[in-house]
């Protein structure tokens, strides 16, 4: 027999409302909406009848009627039934609707709205005040448009599956945005871990990250708002499982009783109903942190229902469930939250917990509402205490001063334009909780409001079809800017508006079209902003639709007024839209004083002759060759008085060479903005360079390629003030002295002391040199010969002095070929100097006879005694050495001459050398960074002697621990990292032809030197290389030890680094070394090393590091093994004198009294290492010209 799961808890069988319909009594000509909201399982069949005529019919799993509403008629009085029923049954409900009137009529007509989104129509308010009105209904129109939806899904189980719709909201208010809602089978869904969603303005998105048969159903998305919602639905299938015939996945999976070793884990069989039937189930559990799941039960039980046992305290678990048929087993259910085994213990109540989230939101300027989410555990909460402090610093002080009672409170006094954070702390009987999390900071600025109504709608041109119509925009924005208008118009006489626009109009200027003929108009504007729609404007006047053909031009419109004085304003318009029958030559500009009716007209924009503190009003008419036409509306009143601070400067940026125009305003508000015009004319080509800069009530007019063009009269203008403006001309003198300091700042030259000259060295070499007035570090140059750049390298030489601003090129070979033009070109930052230097003709021949006459004086000078052979070693075969060298014209000195006097006359002299064995002094002892050191001073050494090293009577060797060597004046053997086994006797053997020398030291008392293991060393635990993203903190740590403690030193590409902003060097307690590099940037690449010394020496470590752009590739970066360095210590490390052993066979020269005081004898000069053959001669040198 085939068992079937089925989810009972969905399943409400008969139909039952949630929501009855209600009755009203209203006046006529009032707008009246039915609601109701029914659900049931099958869908119930909705139907709305009123008295006996059926209207609509809907069907959806939980009906909500939007609506059943117009404007009612005095014959609209009735009563209205709902009926909604299943194969389960059927419900009713019934409201009554009266209109009321002055004749008491009752009939109804009634239309089912569906346009969820439409504002209602407004009635105007009644002639007769007898009448009780009902206070007029305003709404926020917004149409929700879908421009991507999501469609059915069919998956299988542990997929992911995203449904994601983007749509538009018309209009598009911030504060009004319309609220993302998703449902499944018509049961609202929440974030969970299961269901994840997210929303942002304009789109949605729902994802489940693991797909399970309790995902599958309809799944529906509304866009709520307060006029209704838009629907779109979907289904979401769960496809067959992996093995044909397997169940599907259990659900629902929980933990109960938890205890110290044990859990009981409960779930829901499969919702499935066309596999076999079930034989049972197999639990799992896997430790968190790990992925190791383990089966609990060896055989499949058969209830939903398991106790694990063998748990243990302390650690946390998952679970999950798999079920088992005749066809296999199941896909694992969702895993369980994890749980923590513990002891069950019995809770105290102690103070409340923390509340949660806290929101500021502006209130008043001077005030701002504060609401938090309750405390979790309250705990016989009494109220709450709100903590206030200004952005920046840590000075809190409490809002309230006793305990407030609901989780909203308004906190008054703040400062207007100040930031502000706030937390908030439960109270009870036992004391407060702990602190909230700090509110997000906000500015105390006044709420947004809607706008005031537009005003003076003037009828712009008439065709006999439509009207050309234009309005001025509200006086009071509400904070924000008016971006939307909508238009309502009716016949005159009529008392029903109607809409004319269902898109907003961004312009005040606008064309009515499919009107009638003949017909009389009246109309109404409404303002929008984010803070909604604002109130309609008044009825315009009375307007005709009758074609204009008068042959004058219509009215000019949108009058703006800028430079006021005491004595004058400029007055700016539009163009008429209806030009009459020839075009237009010209306006006249009236103004009368307010409140009179005597126009004085003017034949320029620019008025004057007005009287200081006079109110004027203004009117423009437009002429043709017919004569002058209709005059505009007049203007607001202006008055004729200058605002202080309205003056533009026009200066040349001393570091870019930028032209620019700056206008500070005296006045400004949240909704002004700087205007920029030419030639009265507002600047929209921002194509050659020109960029408007405004910060707070400063603005700039920059030109970043000025040039001739940019003569002419620049003006600025505040808007939402009382006419704050400026204007500058700029004139062709005025431009050509800006355009030179331009060039000067955009090319500037280095200023010469000198220019470029010549001096003659020995040699005849040419010194080219000349001085700056200054030059920096960084000054790079070159030398040009005849446009042929000099070599600075060897033979020739180039250098420069900051200091003295002297650059110099020493030129090695000055020859007939070097005539011509020599010239240097310098660059230092932006500047850039040339200078040239001619030598030709006369002056080059004198240049060049100087140059050989001292290249003549020099070998003359120096063509004295000289070398022709250079010194080379002789040994003889007694083993006698002697240093040779030929001499050529010589003029010896008295002591050299009776020196070598026998040597002469054979050209050569001689110099005999003894045996090194019988000049090697005692063994002395020397302490190296890395162990000890043995050495043996002697005339000289060198590595082709027969010298044996041995420790006791073994013979050492070179290799890792022992390391033989010297120099030409000493014989040395290093023992690295000593050790007890290092101890004894040590003996240096050096071997002559006839005779063996041996000098001994013993090493008994003295095992591994304290510098070894106390000097400064790096334990580990830093990388070789690094690669971190930019804008990342690293933190290079590692343990370093030595006694005493160490010091450490970290550097960056050989500069010392120092504790700042950027970097933080630290040591603590000694051992712990770290340096951190805050918010890495590509300017921090490049090699650290870390230094580790004291008294005994230390060790450095470098460490490579690199940064890469976020989004970039990370570089695949190779380390470089590179080994720590030994640091000698500072100063020689002092050890107890060692026993000297003498043997009497070799006793110690007479000249060395003891190793202590032995020091090694100065190499002779022109000795090599190794020794050369016996009568090997240096080659002899070429003679130097």
């Amino acid at each position: 027999m085939v068992e079937k799961y089925v989810r009972e808890e969905s399943m409400i069988r008969g139909p039952q409302f949630l929501t009855t319909l209600r009755s009203h009594t209203v006046w006529e000509h009032t707008p009246v909406k039915l609601y109701c909201t029914v659900e049931g399982y099958p869908t119930p069949l909705v139907k709305c009848i009123a008295e006996m005529f059926m209207f609509v019919h809907v069907q959806f799993p939980i009906c909500i009627l939007p609506g059943i509403h117009y404007r009612c008629e005095t014959d609209d009085t009735a009563q209205y039934t709902a009926v909604a029923g299943n194969i389960h049954g059927q419900v009713s409900t019934q409201a009554s609707v009266i209109v009321k009137s002055k004749s008491g009529k009752a009939k109804t007509y009634i239309v089912f709205n569906k346009c969820l989104f439409k504002r209602p129509i407004i009635c105007p308010p009644l002639l007769s005040s007898a009448v009780p009105m009902l206070p007029e209904i305003k709404y926020t129109k917004i149409n929700i448009t879908f421009l991507e939806t999501f469609g059915s899904v069919f998956g299988t189980e542990g997929d992911t599956v995203t449904l994601a719709a983007t749509m538009t909201a018309t209009p598009n208010l911030a504060n009004l945005q319309p609220e993302a809602q998703w449902f499944r089978d018509d049961h609202r869904l929440s974030d969970s871990k299961w269901v994840k969603i997210e929303s942002a303005r304009g789109e949605t998105k729902l994802t489940l990250p693991h797909l399970n048969k309790d995902d599958e159903g309809v799944y529906s998305l509304r866009m709520v708002t307060k006029g209704g919602d838009a629907v779109h639905s979907a289904f979401v299938s769960y496809g067959p499982p992996p093995v044909p015939g397997a169940p599907g996945a259990p659900m629902d999976i929980k933990i109960h009783d938890a205890n110290r070793d044990y859990v009981i884990v409960s779930w829901k069989p499969p919702n499935t109903t066309t596999e076999g039937p079930i034989i049972g189930y197999f639990v799992d559990r896997c430790e968190t942190g790990t992925e190791n799941w383990v089966q609990c039960n060896d055989s499949p039980i058969k209830i939903c229902k398991y106790p694990v046992p063998g748990l243990f305290e302390g650690h946390s678990y998952y679970f999950r469930v798999r079920a088992i048929n005749s066809h296999g087993i199941s896909k694992p259910s969702r895993i369980s939250d994890p749980i923590t085994l513990t002891m069950p213990y019995s809770s105290t109540v102690g103070v409340p917990s923390a509340p949660g989230q806290v929101v500021a939101t502006r209130e008043t300027d001077t005030s701002l509402l504060i609401q938090w989410a309750e405390p979790k555990e309250p705990n016989n909460l009494i109220g709450y205490y709100i903590d206030v402090c200004v952005k920046g610093s840590k000075d809190w002080g409490s809002a309230n001063h006793k305990p407030h009672k609901n989780n909203k409170f308004v906190v008054q006094g703040l400062t207007t334009g100040e930031t502000y954070a706030f937390r908030v702390q439960a109270i009870n009987e036992l004391g407060l909780s702990d602190e909230s999390q700090e509110s997000s900071p906000l500015s105390v600025k006044a709420a947004l409001t809607t706008p005031s109504a537009p005003y003076d709608i003037a009828l712009l041109a008439c065709d006999g079809e439509s009207m050309v119509l234009n309005w001025k925009h509200p006086v009071h924005s509400g904070g924000s800017p008016v971006v939307e208008y909508y238009i309502d118009k009716h016949r005159h006489g009529e008392h029903t508006w109607r809409e004319i626009n269902i898109p907003p109009i961004k312009e005040r200027l606008f064309k009515v079209e499919h009107l009638s003929a003949g017909a009389v108009y009246e109309f109404m504007v409404y303002g929008g902003s984010l803070a909604g729609l604002g109130a309609p404007s008044a009825p315009s006047k009375a307007f005709h639709c009758d074609a204009w053909t008068i042959p004058e031009p219509g009215p000019a419109y949108d009058m703006t007024f800028c430079e006021i004085r005491d004595d004058s304003v400029l007055v700016e318009w539009k163009a008429p839209v209806y030009t009459g029958t020839s075009p237009i030559t010209g306006y006249f500009v009236d103004f009368a004083k307010k409140g009179s009716d005597e126009w004085h007209c003017s034949n320029e924009s620019h008025v004057t002759g007005l009287e200081v503190g006079v109110s004027y009003v203004f009117r423009v008419r437009a002429a043709n060759a017919e004569g002058a036409g209709k005059p505009s509306l007049a203007s607001n009143p202006v008055v004729a008085k200058a605002v202080k601070g309205t003056e533009m400067t026009c200066t040349v940026d001393e570091e870019s060479g930028d032209f620019i125009l700056s206008f500070e305003s005296c006045q400004i508000t949240e909704s002004s903005h700087f205007v920029w015009k030419k030639f009265y004319k507002e600047i929209t080509d921002f194509s050659k360079g020109i960029v408007i800069k405004t910060e707070g009530n400063i603005s700039k007019l920059i030109f970043k390629h000025p040039d001739q063009g940019d003569m002419g009269c620049f003006s600025v203008a505040v808007t939402n003030t009382d006419g704050v403006s400026a204007s500058h001309e700029i004139h062709a003198e005025e431009l050509e002295k800006m355009l030179a300091k331009s060039y000067g700042i955009r090319h500037p030259v280095i200023p010469l002391k000198t220019q470029l000259a010549y001096k003659i060295l020995e040699r005849g070499r040419m010194r080219f040199w000349l001085q700056a007035e200054h030059i920096s570090s960084a000054v790079t140059y070159k030398f040009l010969a005849n446009n042929n750049e000099l070599s600075p390298t060897n033979p020739n030489h180039a250098s420069h002095d900051v200091e003295a601003g002297i650059i110099e090129f020493v030129l090695d070979h000055f020859t007939e070929d070097s005539e011509g033009t020599f010239t240097v070109q310098i660059e230092d930052g932006k500047a850039r100097g040339q200078s040239s230097l001619v030598l030709i003709g006369a002056d080059f021949k004198a240049a060049l006879a100087d140059a050989e006459h001292q290249r003549s004086e020099y070998v003359r000078v120096k063509d004295g005694p000289h070398f022709s052979e250079f010194l080379s070693v002789h040994v003889g075969d007694d083993c006698s050495v002697a240093l040779i060298c030929k001499v050529i014209k010589h003029s010896p000195k008295r002591r050299i001459e009776h020196l070598c006097q026998h040597m002469y006359t054979k050209g050569r002299l001689g110099f005999p050398f003894h045996s090194p064995g019988s000049s090697a002094t005692e063994l002395a002892i020397h302490c190296t960074a890395t162990g000890i050191q043995l050495q043996c001073h002697m005339k000289y050494y060198t590595e082709e002697m027969k010298i044996h090293w041995l420790h006791v009577e073994r013979k050492l060797s070179h290799s890792e621990k022992v390391r033989i060597g010297g120099t030409p004046a000493m014989a040395t053997m290093e023992i690295i990292e000593p050790t007890d086994k290092d101890k004894g006797l040590y003996h240096i053997q050096i071997i002559d032809t006839d005779k063996t020398y041996t000098r001994t030291i013993d090493l008994s008392g003295h095992g591994k030197p304290d510098h070894i293991d106390n000097r400064g060393k790096v334990l580990g635990g830093l990388p070789d290389v690094v690669t971190i993203m930019e804008k990342k903190t690293l933190s290079l740590t590692c343990t370093v030890c030595g006694d005493p403690k160490p010091q450490v030193t970290w550097l960056k590409n050989g500069a010392e680094v120092y504790t700042d902003d950027q970097y933080l060097v630290s040591l603590e307690s000694g051992k712990f070394a770290s340096l951190t590099i805050k918010r890495v940037s590509l300017e921090d690449c490049g090699r650290y090393t870390m230094t580790v010394q004291n008294k005994y020496g230390g060790e450095s470590v470098d460490i490579v590091v690199s940064a890469y752009k976020h989004g970039d590739t990370i570089p695949q970066a190779k380390p470089t093994l590179t080994p720590k360095s030994i640091i000698p210590p500072k100063r020689p490390i002092e050890i107890p004198g060692p026993k000297v052993v003498t043997p009497a066979p070799s006793p110690a020269p007479s000249h060395v009294s003891s190793p202590a005081a032995a020091k090694s004898p100065t190499s002779p000069k022109g000795l090599k290492s190794p020794t050369p053959a016996r009568s090997m001669k240096s080659p002899t040198p070429t003679r130097r010209k």
